[in-house]
């Protein structure tokens, strides 16, 4: 019955690429995932999904996507990636984790890069990410798994 949380979604390497180009002559304007790295993250984060005692803290999102604040095409890549971890997992078993509060908008990507929302900008893709989803399921992601995966009821 030991309940396990994977942090940050269980997140690919950076599958667009570093946020500057190698040289730091610029952004990097790759929007196309790499395919390998997001198959490898689907065949575990599937496995684990298998495991009802695994849950997902959904958080640091720049660490899949270095700068995905910048465009409209990085953020509909982590989009992507967010919601295809409820889907595996389900809202009842993902959560979404504040990191905000560490160092700011940097503390998103873990000084991957140095773009990162600020914390209404961070709130409101959250709720972008989950446009749809039920009430029931949004409470679930906000708070009420977090509150059962840690006993604070």
């Amino acid at each position: 019955n030991l309940k396990v949380c994977i942090d940050h979604r269980g997140p690919p390497g950076a599958i667009l690429g570093n946020d500057l180009l190698d040289d730091g002559s610029g952004i990097n304007p790759n929007d196309i995932p790499d395919e390998d790295e997001l198959k490898a993250w689907r065949e575990g984060m599937t496995a684990m999904a298998a495991l009802p005692n695994a849950y997902v803290k959904l958080s640091m999102l720049g660490y899949a996507v270095p700068g995905w604040m910048r465009t409209p095409e990085r953020q509909s890549v982590v989009k992507s990636l967010v919601r295809e971890t409820v889907e595996l997992f389900g809202a009842g078993r993902c959560m979404v984790a504040w990191n905000w509060h560490v160092n700011a908008a940097v503390s998103d990507a873990d000084s991957h890069s140095q773009v990162g929302p600020d914390a209404i900008e961070l709130l409101d893709m959250m709720l972008w990410f989950f446009d749809g989803y039920s009430d029931e399921e949004k409470e679930r992601l906000f708070s009420g798994t977090a509150k059962e995966f840690y006993r604070l009821d």
